[in-house]
């Protein structure tokens, strides 16, 4: 509670400062595109649609 307190008075520089960077959110979107790439791939090309 008092690190809330702290990052609201402080205008959240002190989260910058010691974050992990947005290394992580760029490793997690580029597998959620290429997740997202593989099944639009799977449906144009017509795998899993077998039985329609």
């Amino acid at each position: 509670m008092t690190l809330l307190f702290a990052l609201l008075n402080g205008g959240g520089s002190t989260l910058a400062e010691e974050g992990p960077g947005a290394d992580p959110y760029w490793i997690g979107g580029g597998i959620l595109v290429l997740l997202l790439a593989l099944v639009v791939g799977l449906l144009i090309f017509g795998k899993g649609r077998e039985h329609s």
